[in-house]
């Protein structure tokens, strides 16, 4: 009996000794990217593929995969918010490279990735290709998306609190 009591004490203490002291021993994490496309003719939901004229499905290619060329990405998923508009929400998959290390309490980093549009017409698969590159802060309380390009053109800029939502037009 005195065995099990040791050891459950002793089991206790080491469970509490590992324990932070401080709240700031944990890293908030700010990286999901809401991303909406809509057509510049009439503000139709081009991801929802059940309207007409929309794409029927949208991949991922990593850019920058050292092994494999256009690495499919997986971690999106295509959920309609209040409006029952469908966005694409990204939270990680595609390799994420250092750009940069000012200091170690401050370094950014980068992925690069394909984003195919596909959808049919006339019977064939016809695929459109765009270019997103992401740029992420880390500090060692903060990892977050903090600017998206789309095809080279600065699409999205942080701005803290806010969700990470981004429109593309078509």
């Amino acid at each position: 009996m005195k065995l099990r009591i040791s050891i459950i004490l002793a089991t206790l203490v080491l469970l509490f000794s590992c324990r932070g002291d401080n709240e700031d021993d944990v890293q908030i994490i700010d990286q999901v990217l809401m991303m909406y496309v809509k057509s510049s003719t009439n503000g139709q939901d081009l991801l929802n593929p059940k309207i007409k004229n929309s794409y029927s499905t949208v991949t991922l290619l990593d850019l920058l995969d050292p092994i494999v060329a256009q690495k499919p990405i997986s971690g999106q998923t295509f959920p309609k918010d209040a409006d029952t508009i469908v966005y694409m929400d990204y939270a990680a998959g595609a390799i994420r490279q250092l750009k940069d290390s000012i200091s170690p309490e401050l370094k950014t980093y980068k992925s690069r990735f394909i984003i195919r549009y596909s959808k049919n017409v006339n019977s064939q698969v016809v695929n459109d290709d765009d270019i997103i590159e992401l740029e992420y802060k880390w500090t060692p309380s903060l990892f977050q998306l903090s600017k998206l390009w789309y095809d080279n053109e600065l699409k999205f800029t942080k701005v803290p609190g806010q969700r990470n939502i981004v429109t593309i037009v078509k």
